[in-house]
């Protein structure tokens, strides 16, 4: 049936009536319902374990699995009003990952829903909860959140401010130690931020720092996090206890070991995190930021002297590496300018750590730290080279891996330096390099050294290379320079003859050796001396500037020290000299050719312990001058027998002694041994000549020497000129610390044109003295001269000598070094007749009171110059008799030492 219009609009409102009506009972049905809820309420919370079950299941996703164990409902408003919220207790709270490795843990926390929230007001839901610890922690956690609920009740987002107490945060062996800390927690779907993070870490030592943090990470398909850590202040001393063990293990073991003083200050760090979306990993992929250095004290290689006062950065551009940069610092006594140490495989089992340092300082303290150990490089330089002055600039690298057990030789060091106005003693002191500018290259493997300066006052370069390592490690040398003034003092050669004058001009000259410092060497000297003046006054020998010339000298060494002499060879004009050294160590001189001098001979090292060397020498003829010595036989204080022992053996047709006119001893023979510069033994020989020297007690010498003709004997040693025939025997003791002693006995001598004896004699008139010395001179028959010699003074101790027509006592001394005197003596004219009464029993002291006087004799006083003195004569004395002479004190002058 067809209906109208009207009834479609009355069956509308008919159904909507009836809707209102159910809708109605339904909302009574509610009421009544939350009435009853809130009457139940009033007696205490409700227990809803379904509840718990879908709240655990809202909050968990992404990779966090939620599990709680039971939630309570409560509420006051029955009591307080309607306005009071819900409040659902939940208990055993446990979030979890993927794997199920418990994060958190939460006892018991409260949530609070305002009513209104039923009704899909959407506030906030306000969560409060105590007692948590987070997993391996012990530190307790209060939680104050407020959480706004999506749909379905899901997260739209949260407000955590959480409060840890005091305890131990973080997993075992990736934990701190605080005392306090806390942080707001921003979180949403995907979506997790930390900010105003603070941790005070538990003080250590005297260090106490607080450490910020934030954090932020974001969900997309995979989890990625950036955490940014900041610290104040951390003492070196005090690291070990706030870094973790598993944090960088092998940087941590190196850095707290090596850096043992100073501050951390102004720490900050950003680490870049990732995880999968169920949180099952967390992967460190980036590290960056640093900290400033203050006052820290670096070991860089175990043993050798530290880094200290070093101020600079620590950054970490990557998680890879971490950059060491140094502004300033010390290593014992040298200044560090700047430098860097770059680790690399921070994140790896094994680091290696490339150092780069700058260094200023003065030779003595730089040689100081080379030298010291595991180094050493330094220590089988010369000696000279610790008393060095001048200054150094050095660059520094190696590559140290960061391993317990580390060798010199597994850091690749490589020193390049600077060694500017360098003065130093060199290997023959007192001879020096002065001004001298070094350019040092020294790995642990090598030791190059560049040079150029001065050495003994002229220009001068020394090339070197050196292996390091054992003591048979190669090393070459080579130095390029010149004999000038200076060298040829060194060498003795400053005084030549008076022909030539002292020596001048200079030599270059090339030294080279090679082989290792601690083994057998080889050392070649090279000089073109054409340039030089030259000459060898104890040979007779010189040579003119421009005369060609050439020395070469080949030697090998043992451990530093001289072990033989290869080869030898000397040219110039009136010079020849070649040698060769043979097995054993012994040296053959083939041809020795300087001056009159020509000889050739031997020289043998000893085989064992105590054995003295061996020198054999022979030829037609041997010039050898005698030296000047203004102190021959003081026998001064602390005279020993010291040096390398020897013997000698010399075999010569001819020997001089001086140069020309001066005669030669001919057949001259000599054997002797002594030690150093000092003959213990000898025995020499030659025509009409003999000596000996025999040791005695207390380092004493006996001297024996004989004579058949002494004026040639006095002639062939430039002793004296004018005196012909004459025997003389001589016996004298020295050395010992004490004076030389001994007597001269002198007879049937003659002194032809002596004209300081003439003088003398001159000034007398007695009888007889005009006759003494006319003729073909004076003739002494017999003298006994007493002597001793010290301090560079020969005194005469009542010599006396005679003939037949004239006598002579002595008492005085003489200058040896200058041939002044002051001496006393007495002449007796008619010596035969005047001295007879003085021989007269018991009545001879009245007419001659002096050894070797008579009745009538005059005393004189003789002083300055031998060979033009003063004569001071007492005339009265020649008539006064003997025992008168002395009873008044008619001698004359006592003799005073001239100086």
């Amino acid at each position: 049936m067809k209906q109208r219009p009207g009834q479609v609009w009355k069956i509308f409102g008919e159904a909507v009536h009836q809707l209102a009506r159910v809708l109605e009972l339904l909302l009574i049905l509610c009421i009544l319902g939350f009435c009853l809820l809130a009457f139940r309420l009033s007696f205490g919370p409700l227990e809803l374990p379904e509840l718990a079950s879908r709240m655990a299941t809202l909050a968990s996703g992404q990779g966090i699995s939620v599990h709680m164990d039971g939630a309570e409902l409560t509420w006051a408003g029955y009591h307080l009003g309607g306005g009071v919220p819900f409040a659902f207790r939940l208990r055993g709270i446990s979030v979890r990952n993927a794997e199920g490795l418990e994060f958190v843990n939460v006892p018991a926390a409260d949530m609070v829903a305002p009513p209104a929230d039923i009704f899909g007001a959407h506030q906030p839901l306000r969560v409060d909860g105590s007692g948590a610890r987070f997993t391996g922690t012990t530190a307790p956690v209060s939680v104050h959140a407020y959480i706004w609920p999506g749909k379905g009740y899901t997260l739209a987002r949260g407000d955590f401010y959480v409060t840890l107490g005091p305890g131990v945060v973080g997993q075992p062996g990736l934990s701190e130690s605080i005392t306090g800390g806390s942080f707001v927690l921003h979180a949403a779907p995907s979506a997790i931020d930390i900010t105003d993070g603070k941790l005070n870490l538990t003080p250590v030592g005297a260090s106490a720092p607080h450490v910020g943090f934030s954090f932020t990470a974001r969900a997309r398909q995979n989890w990625t996090a950036s955490l940014t850590a900041t610290a104040d202040a951390v003492r070196a001393e005090d690291l070990p206890s706030y870094w973790p063990e598993l944090a960088a293990p092998h940087t941590r073991d190196w850095v707290t070991a090596n850096i043992t003083e100073g501050f951390a200050r102004n720490a900050a760090f950003t680490f870049g995190l990732s995880a999968p979306e169920d949180l099952s990993s967390l992967q460190l992929d980036t590290v960056t930021g640093g900290f400033t250095a203050q006052a820290l004290r670096l070991i860089w290689l175990k043993g050798i002297t530290p880094l200290t006062k070093l101020d600079g950065t620590f950054t970490m551009p990557d998680r890879d590496t971490a950059v060491i940069t140094a502004q300033a610092g010390h290593v014992a006594g040298v200044a560090l300018t700047g430098g860097t140490m770059t680790i690399h495989g921070v994140s790896q089992k094994d680091q290696v750590g490339d150092l780069a340092v700058d260094l200023a300082a003065s030779l003595p303290d730089a040689f100081a730290v080379l030298n010291a150990p595991p180094l050493n490089l330094l220590r089988d330089a010369p000696p000279g080279v610790a008393d060095a002055k001048g200054s150094i600039t050095a660059h520094v690298t190696a590559q140290i891996p960061f391993v317990q057990d580390l060798h010199l030789a597994d850091t690749g060091l490589h020193v390049q330096g600077k060694l500017r106005k360098v003065n130093m003693v060199s290997l023959l002191p007192p001879l020096s390099f002065t001004d001298t500018s070094v350019d040092v290259d020294v790995t642990a493997q090598t030791l190059r050294l560049k040079a150029k300066g001065n050495f003994a006052g002229e220009p001068a370069t020394v090339a070197m290379e050196e292996a390091i390592g054992t003591k048979d490690s190669p090393a070459t040398i080579e130095m390029q320079g010149a004999a000038g003034a200076q060298l040829w003092n060194f060498l003795g050669l400053e005084q030549a003859t008076a022909a030539s004058g002292p020596a001048s001009g200079v030599a270059p000259f090339t030294l080279r050796l090679s082989g290792p410092s601690g083994g057998t060497q080889t050392a070649s000297v090279s000089s073109d001396i054409t340039a030089a003046s030259i000459a060898l006054p104890e040979f007779g020998w010189a040579k003119q500037p421009g005369d060609a010339g050439h020395l070469a000298i080949s030697a090998r060494l043992e451990h530093g020290k001289l072990a033989a002499v290869t080869g030898l060879e000397a040219q110039a004009p009136g010079l020849d000299i070649r040698g060769t050294g043979q097995e054993g160590g012994s040296f053959t001189l083939a041809n020795a050719t300087i001056g009159r001098t020509r000889a050739k001979g031997s020289l043998t090292p000893p085989v064992n312990a105590g054995e003295p060397w061996r020198l054999s020498l022979s030829g037609p003829v041997l010039d050898i001058r005698r030296k000047q010595q203004s102190t021959a036989g003081n026998g001064k204080k602390g005279d020993t027998f010291s040096g390398a022992a020897w013997a000698a053996t010399l075999n010569f047709g001819t020997a001089y002694l001086a140069a020309p006119p001066a005669p030669g001893l001919k057949d001259f023979t000599f054997t002797g041994a002594g030690l150093g510069g000092t003959v213990v033994e000898a025995q020499a020989q030659a025509d009409g000549f003999s000596l000996g020297i025999m040791p005695q007690q207390d380092l004493r010498r006996s001297l024996t020497l004989r004579s058949d003709d002494t004026g040639t004997l006095l002639r062939a040693l430039n002793l004296y000129g004018n005196a012909t025939g004459g025997k003389l025997a001589l016996d004298a003791v020295y050395g010992g610390s004490q004076p030389a002693t001994g007597t001269a006995t002198l007879e049937k001598l003659r002194l032809a044109k002596a004209p300081e004896v003439t003088k003398f004699l001159q000034a007398m008139t007695l009888y007889g003295v005009a006759d003494a010395v006319s003729g073909p001179g004076m003739r002494i028959d017999h003298a006994v001269i007493p002597f001793s010699v010290q301090d560079g003074t020969l005194k005469l101790n009542g010599a006396r000598a005679f003939s037949s027509s004239l006598g002579f006592t002595a008492t005085g001394s003489i200058n040896l070094a200058d041939d002044n005197c002051s001496i006393d003596t007495t002449v007796v004219p008619l010596y035969a007749l005047n001295a007879l009464p003085g021989k007269l029993p018991l009545l001879g002291k009245l007419f001659s009171p002096e050894k070797g006087g008579g009745v009538f004799a005059m005393r004189a006083h003789v002083s300055g110059p031998l060979t033009d003195p003063h004569v001071a004569m007492n005339p009265l004395s020649a008539f006064t008799p003997g025992f008168l002479r002395g009873l008044f004190g008619l001698g004359g002058e006592k003799p005073t030492t001239q100086p």
